[in-house]
């Protein structure tokens, strides 16, 4: 059976070291990062490479050809595999970014591709120089939105294949597929059939065969575990290519600062705690490991020895290193083997969702009590499991009631259980929704809608409004009104969709003397409510919507409420 690769990401040592980062075993002991790594069981190191990053002060010079060849011989050194990733641009390519190096921005056409095949070539021929030739190379990074915009940008898979294809040209010139192989990165590894359709016009248009597919997948914004198991699944069977999760990563903690919050952790389903991390990277590796005939192999996270510095952001909670530099419990994943694999371990419960229940209506809750929820395993599938529920109180007052259940059938040998929250309410007030036309059973009658251009798609179906594009996009939705007197509002939505790299979707509310909003993070494993509350207007013009700006996504939204939340007159 194949190798299985067992990867980090180590794009950011070289800065770390300048900036005096220290990496230390769990007893305190400070050791070279490579070798702490290595110790783990980590068997592969993933490097990106940037064109001109000195051109870019953001960047400060890293990820430079230079720092490349010093890191990629101290890898060899150390008994690992090696991954290049082009970016082709001086700074970050991802879905929502993929800009011309400042050499190249005069370059179209043959000329551009000309440029990405020398490119490519002279730096595999100098890394080869050096005895560090990588095993495996990237032609660009997350290109689902296509790369070296706008010559490749999609919809345009035409153009984009030619500078694919030149890439691919590049690193065959070099060495055969049986010293280094050749593979196309996309995100959203847990959304099937948006790289079926890519792979599916890139060929059409083109694209020479490749060797690997990769897959960036975070749970908080590319599917359930269960969707990555799938996705693989079927890419593997469509285009008979061998899998490998290139970027993963879950936080430690939520921060004010981070990566991730509240809402993304739900998405994610697992804590954001050490063990939680740990779980993730464990879930990944078994669902990789699980794919049939070896055809998953490997897994890779993103960044992983990056120390809390203060400043936010990805090192304030996506790491797997401490405030002090420690290495935390997510690093004995690597130790992972095939044979290691626990396709029956349980990961998750889905516990059932509160259920608001009238007084009135107390006597048929017994029927309102799910008989099946569905519960994880390592592998990334997931079975409907049976439920067996204590007896409901004989006198079933108004308040709060949390009623306890074990599963039965295969998981109750754990003795797993669950339990449901219910709220047994008088009755229910809606208040009145200020929003016009707010289910669009006029169409868009009331709305203003501006978007970038026509690759946006903005439909209606029944009560749901969904916005899709190919390209990088913005969209905004929104409605004013004139509020006759001051008082406090909320605004209420749903919304189901796809997240990634560089999305952002926020509701917000405007007066003439503020602007209050929120970020959304759309899921498609469900519907997901959100709400901006207790915004205090005063008299005048009130408007509310939806605004995006995102790379290529699809996002629906439904039931939009307007509400005043105080007493006081209601229009």
């Amino acid at each position: 059976m194949s190798v299985f690769y067992k990867g980090m990401d180590l794009s950011f040592l070289p800065q770390g070291a300048d900036e005096g980062m220290q990496v230390k075993d769990f007893d305190g002991t400070v050791m070279e990062p490579l070798a702490l790594a290595r110790k783990y069981g980590v068997n592969s190191v993933r490097l990106r490479l940037w064109n001109e990053p000195e051109k870019v002060p953001e960047a400060k010079g890293y990820c430079s050809l230079a720092h490349t060849l010093k890191m990629a011989k101290e890898i060899k050194k150390h008994g690992m595999s090696l991954m290049l990733d082009f970016h082709y641009s001086d700074y970050w390519a991802d879905p929502g970014n993929q800009t011309k190096p400042l050499a190249w921005q005069a370059l179209h056409g043959e000329a551009l591709a000309e440029a990405v095949y020398t490119f490519t070539r002279d730096t595999l021929l100098a890394l080869e120089r050096e005895g560090a030739l990588p095993e495996v190379v990237q032609i660009g990074n997350e290109i689902r939105s296509g790369l070296l915009f706008p010559d490749g940008e999609v919809p345009d898979f035409k153009g984009m294949a030619a500078l694919i294809n030149a890439g691919i040209r590049g690193a065959r010139s070099v060495a055969d597929k049986e010293r280094l192989k050749v593979m196309i990165h996309l995100d959203q590894g847990g959304r099937y059939r948006l790289l079926k359709d890519w792979f599916d016009q890139a060929f059409a248009q083109g694209m020479m065969d490749f060797d690997l597919i990769g897959l960036s997948y975070y749970p908080f914004w590319h599917g359930t575990f269960m969707d990555l198991k799938d996705t693989a699944q079927q890419l593997i069977e469509d285009f008979g290519k061998p899998v490998m999760v290139v970027e993963t990563a879950h936080a430690w903690r939520k921060s004010s600062k981070g990566f991730i919050d509240d809402e993304q952790e739900k998405i994610a389903g697992i804590p954001a705690t050490p063990a939680g991390q740990r779980q993730v990277v464990d879930m990944v590796m078994n669902i990789v490991a699980s794919l049939p005939d070896g055809m998953g192999q490997g897994v890779y996270y993103w960044e992983p020895l990056c120390v809390p510095d203060g400043n936010g952001g990805w090192n304030e909670s996506m790491g797997i290193l401490a405030a002090d530099g420690t290495v935390m419990e997510a690093v004995k994943s690597f130790a992972f083997t095939r044979e290691q694999a626990c396709p029956e371990k349980i990961a998750k419960i889905y516990h059932p969702k509160e259920i608001t229940c009238a007084y009135a209506q107390r006597a048929q809750l017994a029927a309102m009590l799910p008989r099946q929820i569905q519960v994880l395993y390592y592998d990334g599938t997931a079975r409907m499991t049976g439920v067996i529920w204590e007896p409901l109180p004989a006198d079933i007052g108004i308040g709060e009631l949390v009623l306890k259940g074990i599963l039965n059938g295969e998981a109750s040998a754990g003795g797993c259980r669950t339990a449901v929250r219910i709220q047994v309410v008088d009755c229910v007030e809606e208040r009145p929704n200020l929003a016009a036309n707010p289910q669009w059973k006029d169409g868009f009658a009331g709305w203003d809608i501006a978007t970038s251009g026509e690759e946006v798609t903005v439909r209606l179906d029944g009560e749901e409004l969904t916005v899709v594009s190919q390209m990088n996009f913005r969209f905004a939705l929104s409605q004013q009104i004139r509020l006759e007197e001051a008082g406090v509002y909320r605004l209420r939505l749903s919304c189901r969709g796809v997240d990634t790299t560089g999305v952002d979707v926020r509701m917000f509310m405007e007066t003439d003397e503020q602007y209050q909003d929120m970020a959304i993070h759309p899921s498609d494993e469900d519907w997901t409510v959100y709400e901006l509350e207790n915004i205090r207007c005063d008299k005048g013009t009130l408007t509310f919507g939806i605004k995006i700006a995102a790379p290529p996504i699809r996002v629906a939204f439904a039931r939009i409420r307007l509400e005043r939340t105080d007493e006081g007159k209601r229009r």
